[in-house]
């Protein structure tokens, strides 16, 4: 179960990077589609999006760090380095000499840098953003951030932004911070370019020579990933994931589980009932009324209900949530009373189309073992047609509706998601739908797994129960 999890969430992960659109377009307001402005504003968010996500390392590394237990994070383990940014560098001619041109965007302060020193960068770089504060304070603040060395990059490339950024390129305020940014590195400027060329040039330098590509990890969460127990947290809510995911499990779980008991102790007696009277007019009204419930879409029978028992029509149902706006000021048996008002509809529609179906799979593997020579023997004995049945034909029979029980345990714990959509259900069906809008990466993952891990667990119940059931099968 172990290695068939992580191959679910290897095809979950591809699928996902596959599919057009990311979570940052989405938060930017870009939908699925991915379609933005170009503008230095927006890239930038996105890009601090897709670094305080991770989604701007390599997939294999992703990956691995969801996986876990080892954090390969900006905070995880410090042995390793993590991409810092993802920018856009070309290579162009400027004035006959090849340089590489950067994309500026916002530039944050590397990990570790202590508040104090943060604060004394900043004071410097605003020192030399300023026109008027004269030579003397120009070379004290070129001589901070030199001093500073790498520490002292992210306050030089942002003062260089935001010059870029607001397209002020006056001669001045560049040069006064590209001399600080030659002096406290290697860094050499072409010359004869034109100021918004030399802002270029100092970008370019620092993400492929400069070390902003990468920045080595803090260390100080080196464990992580699904393997150590972690689902993250929401990409746009920021609420974690594991909490949130317990919250909705407790709203589908009731749902769905009296759901399927009454599905089972419809079906049951519905597929003997056939069996007993097949063939009479009886069984091929009940066969025909199931196969028009299996055949009604469930989207279109909860809105049919909704209009039927809602306000419109009966109005004797609610048809939206699971509880009244009025719940927390009502008494404790009120309270729950209207609870239960709430969810009759969502249970009748998620019960119908279970029902046809484990009739019919009850039905079919009744009326194959009442065909076996056993059978003929008990009934040639003169035993009773209701010992014949429920003796010895219905343990034998309940073989193809255990198997089901593979199926069903995912949709205890996953939901459903039109029924919860139709009916405004805040359950787990809808939780994966709304991550699915959102492109949120860890919400889909968790519920997948999730889903995948009650399949495993339902063969596996299923492979235990056929023991219980039939005597003839042994598991060793």
């Amino acid at each position: 179960m172990i290695p068939t999890t992580i191959g679910v969430a290897l095809v979950v992960f591809v699928i996902f990077h596959a599919a057009p659109g990311d979570p940052a377009t989405v938060m930017m307001g870009g939908g699925g589609t991915g379609e933005l402005s170009d503008s230095s504003d927006v890239q930038g968010r996105i890009d601090r999006f897709k670094r305080k996500h991770g989604l701007d390392r390599a997939l294999l590394v992703q990956f691995l760090d969801y996986i876990g237990p080892v954090n390969l994070g900006r905070d995880g383990v410090g042995w390793l380095s993590s991409p810092y940014t993802e920018r856009t560098v070309r290579k162009e001619k400027v004035d006959g000499t090849q340089v590489v041109l950067g994309t500026p965007n916002p530039i944050d302060y590397l990990p570790g840098t202590e508040r104090l020193e943060r604060d004394r960068l900043e004071e410097a770089r605003a020192v030399l953003l300023d026109g008027e504060a004269g030579e003397g304070a120009w070379n004290d603040a070129t001589r901070v951030l030199s001093e500073a060395g790498s520490r002292g990059l992210p306050a030089i490339l942002q003062s260089l932004f935001e010059v870029r950024d607001q397209s002020n390129v006056e001669g001045g305020a560049v040069d006064r911070i590209l001399g600080a940014l030659s002096k406290a590195t290697d860094f050499r400027l072409a010359k004869g370019t034109t100021p918004a060329n030399r802002v270029d040039q100092a970008f370019g330098w620092y993400y492929t020579k400069g070390g902003g590509d990468r920045v080595p990890n803090t260390g100080e969460r080196p464990w992580g990933g699904l393997l150590a127990g972690e689902l993250g947290k929401e990409m746009q809510g920021e609420r974690p994931i594991g909490p949130e995911l317990w919250k909705r499990i407790q709203v589908s779980l009731p749902l769905s589980l009296i759901s399927v008991i009454l599905a089972y102790l419809m079906a049951i007696p519905l597929g003997i009932f056939s069996v007993r009277h097949h063939g009479s007019r009886t069984d091929g009204l009940i066969t025909i009324g199931l196969f028009v419930l299996f055949a009604i879409p469930t989207f279109w029978a909860g809105l049919m209900l909704m209009q039927v028992f809602g306000k419109t029509m009966l109005d004797w149902l609610p048809v939206l949530g699971l509880r009244d706006k009025d719940a927390d000021r009502m008494a404790f048996w009120p309270r729950q009373w209207d609870l239960i008002k709430h969810c009759i509809l969502p249970i009748v529609t998620l019960t119908y189309g279970s029902l046809a179906y484990l009739s019919r799979q009850m039905r079919a593997g009744m009326m194959e073992v009442v065909r076996q020579d056993y059978i003929r023997t008990a009934r040639a004995k003169g035993l009773s047609e209701e010992v014949v049945i429920y003796k010895h034909a219905l343990r034998n029979s309940m073989i193809p509706v255990i198997t089901l029980l593979a199926s069903i345990l995912p949709v205890l714990i996953g939901g459903s998601v039109i029924v919860e959509q139709v009916f405004e259900v805040p359950g787990m069906g809808r939780y994966a739908f709304d991550g699915l809008v959102k492109r949120d990466f860890n919400i889909l993952m968790a519920t997948t797994i999730l889903v995948g891990i009650m399949t495993q667990l339902g063969i596996l119940l299923s492979d235990i129960t056929y023991s219980l059931v039939d005597p003839r099968i042994r598991h060793e």
